[in-house]
């Protein structure tokens, strides 16, 4: 399997780049360079892959890979050395891009970077799902939490650092949910709320509790926890929280009032969901610039589906994927669920259809979240397998 270190040296080599040429854009070392490619700690900095994909004149998303458990092994190395080591194998030493050292001075400039990294993160997640940017969002959190600890900064600063700590634990939270590693996603956003708590950030707060109450009472079977951390981050949303994270703080409680099979609060909690989002004032975060009235859609599909109303869900559902054409796999994940309601309403060829349809870009979309959503259709449609299309499906599946 290609690497992104293999990544990296097959497309400087596709340009006629040297490893030297492309140390000097990126400012390491020709040796540094050659580590790099060879999978060495830098390539778990989204800083240093940010200023390669600059470089090279690609997406930052070419350069992530699938992870395998000799990735994991040299991302624990990565963060047993920290950013210093990552500083010294780039020959730039006591650089405060990459290396914190005690006393580094911060200021608005590292707080801009990590708001970029943030964004880019979320971004990103939407490309290539979060299995890819486990390692990437939480060297992110490791390095803001040096600069927290070893850092020197005023208050004014302090505070905005700690409300970009927020928000770095929340992407990070996001993208282990999506790999399917809740217990660190759940730590992510207690280590999130907190952070948003202590630096009096309402938004970054808002943020946490709406994804921590996703993994109540999706994963969790705590919907009525759901429905409380929901209420909290429209709370903390309304005074300054923008139309799009109050509407995502109000169709996360019509989820879990659905779960819980209350239709009136849930019905109530999508129309104020959607009135948000159609509302002005506040401010959004950077990253929620890319919830479109699609994805809201596909969310409030989710809701009927929950409570059985399958009609209406599929309708919600494929408004979702008409509108996820700039996103090949957020597209994928709403077909993944529209078949997946269309079975639970028993029109099992039509959803075995989608399947068929969609085959490939399922079986490799890059979520282990809906890899598992996948893997349970698969395993409901055993019951059907007398239905010609169903039987189709699975033979492709066991052939896959």
């Amino acid at each position: 399997m290609l690497t992104t270190g293999g990544t990296i040296r097959r497309m400087r080599k596709a340009i006629g780049m040297t490893q030297a040429e492309l140390g000097t854009l990126i400012h390491f070392t020709q040796p540094a360079v050659s580590q790099l490619e060879h999978d060495g700690p830098a390539v778990y900095d989204v800083r240093v892959l940010r200023r390669v994909a600059r470089a090279l004149q690609v997406p930052l998303a070419t350069l992530l890979t699938e992870p395998d458990d000799g990735a994991d092994m040299n991302r624990r190395q990565f963060f047993k050395t920290g950013a210093a080591g990552t500083a010294f194998l780039s020959g730039r030493r006591g650089n405060s891009d990459v290396a914190v050292s005690r006393g580094t001075q911060v200021g608005r400039a590292d707080i801009e970077r990590i708001t970029k990294s943030v964004n880019q993160i979320h971004e990103l997640q939407l490309i290539v799902g979060g299995d890819r940017l486990c390692d990437v969002a939480a060297n992110e959190v490791y390095y803001v939490e040096q600069l927290l600890d070893l850092g020197s900064y005023t208050d004014t600063v302090g505070r905005s650092l700690t409300a970009s700590a927020a928000g770095v634990m929340t992407a990070a939270g996001w993208v282990h949910y999506d790999a399917g590693r809740w217990n660190d996603a759940r730590r992510y956003y207690a280590d999130a709320a907190q952070a948003a708590t202590a630096s009096g950030d309402s938004i970054a707060a808002a943020h946490a509790w709406i994804n921590a109450c996703l993994l109540s009472f999706r994963e969790g079977s705590r919907p009525k926890e759901g429905v409380q951390l929901a209420e909290a981050a429209q709370l903390a949303a309304r005074r300054a929280g923008g139309p799009k994270l109050r509407a995502l703080a109000a169709i996360r409680e019509a989820e879990a009032h659905s779960v819980i099979g209350d239709r009136a609060a849930t019905v109530a909690a999508v129309n104020r969901a959607h009135r948000a989002f159609d509302s002005t004032g506040g401010q959004d975060p950077d990253y929620l610039v890319n919830m479109s009235e699609a994805q809201l859609s596909g969310l409030t599909g989710l809701t009927f589906m929950s409570l059985g109303e399958h009609r209406g869900a599929a309708t919600y559902i494929r408004a979702a994927i008409d509108g996820a054409a700039a996103y090949p796999r957020e597209r994928t994940a709403w077909q993944i669920r529209l078949a997946q309601n269309s079975i639970q309403a028993a029109e099992i060829a039509d959803g075995c259809d989608i399947l068929s349809n969609h085959f490939e870009a399922m079986t490799k979309v890059a979520s282990a979240r809906l890899r598992a959503a996948l893997s349970g259709i698969v395993d409901e449609l055993r019951l059907y397998s007398s239905v010609p299309e169903a039987e189709n499906f699975l033979g492709m599946w066991i052939a896959r």
